[in-house]
This record gives C-alpha cells, structure tokens and sequence, in this order.
C-alpha cells in the first residue's frame, strides 16, 4: 500500500497545522487547505484518501457543506470526516446525508481523532 494522503480542511491555519504535523509524523501524506474553493481543487489533483473538512469556515466563499458536496460529486466514494464547534442537527444530518463517515467536534481530542482516522485507514486499505 502506498502513503495514505490525508486532506485537512480549516480555516483556522493553527489547526491545519497541527493536524499535518501530526499525521505526517505518522507516516501520512498531508495536504491542507484554509477555505473550501482550495480544497475541491487539491482534492481534485491530490485524490486523498481520507479528507478531514471543517463545517463553519466563515472566511471561506464554500463553508464544509458545501465542500463536502464537491468532493463527493469528484469521488462518490471519497472517506470524508467533518470538524466543528457546533452541535447543529441539521449541519450533522446534512453532512451524513451527503455521505460523511464521522463527525467530529472541536475542540478535537487526539484520540477520538485517531480512532477515526484509524478506522477511515482501514477503509482505504480495503478498497485498495
């Protein structure tokens, strides 16, 4: 198997950052993104296999709906894990809809992350 590349989206920089520096160390190919627009397009050229995308980016023309939306038309298969602060019903159900496989709350706990991501791995690895 090849590295696993892995997308973070945020806009919040601190985060992207420390979620590349932390998953590179493990091994992973990391890729990150501030706003949507820029993710659809690496996503596009990269073809992560795990993507992590932020719900509420207000700097962002997309929020991570919308972001979600766009890669899924790109990859119907693509392993998505949305972030936020928010406990919005509706956003979750949006995004479950749509085909996200884990919802993730911030502030993120490094371990329930790595579980996810452990898990997400583990689909990668079965489709390959």
């Amino acid at each position: 198997m090849n590295q696993i590349k892995l997308l973070t989206v945020d806009d919040e920089e601190g985060i992207v950052e420390f979620i590349s520096k932390i998953y590179t160390k493990k091994g992973f190919l990391t890729f990150s993104a501030t706003d949507g627009i820029t993710a659809v397009e690496l996503f596009n050229k990269e073809r992560p296999h795990i993507s992590l995308i932020d719900v509420h980016m207000p700097y962002s023309p997309i929020d991570g709906i919308e972001t979600l939306r766009r890669i899924k038309e790109i990859d119907k298969g693509a392993i998505c894990i949305m972030l936020t602060r928010i406990t919005d019903k509706e956003k979750v159900e949006a995004a479950r809809k749509l085909g996200a496989l884990h919802y993730i709350t911030k502030p993120i706990e490094l371990e329930d992350l790595d579980k996810v991501i452990t898990e997400a791995r583990e689909l990668v690895n079965k489709k390959d």
